[in-house]
């Protein structure tokens, strides 16, 4: 898979200062599921995004841990209050040591 962990955000253009800025950002990563046989899951060493994390501006504001329930190529959404300009850096974390980042500018208006 030669896309494996490319990270795409899309931040707003011409944020005002103080006030609240959405983003959306996606990594692609197939995010294996766990397989079940006779209802109980198969044990094998799947490959899923197990944690997420955000900076703003050199800071880390957010973090998630997530599971194998998430989707294939996971997109997430999140607000944060724009203060000062800076980067907004989304970090990806797999089961396999996997880091996937991507970095957008944000740009006070």
């Amino acid at each position: 898979m030669s896309n494996l962990g490319q990270v795409r955000i899309k931040v707003p253009a011409g944020i005002a200062r103080g006030s609240v800025a959405r983003v959306r950002v996606v990594c692609i990563h197939p995010n294996e599921r766990v397989e079940r046989k006779d209802g109980k899951p198969v044990d094998r060493n799947y490959r899923f995004v197990n944690r997420v994390v955000v900076s703003y501006a050199g800071r880390d504001i957010a973090e998630f841990d997530t599971s194998t329930s998430i989707g294939e190529n996971p997109s997430f959404g999140f607000a944060f209050r724009a203060t000062e300009p800076g980067l907004v850096k989304v970090t990806f974390f797999d089961t396999h040591g996997g880091r996937f980042e991507g970095a957008a500018e944000v740009k006070l208006a």
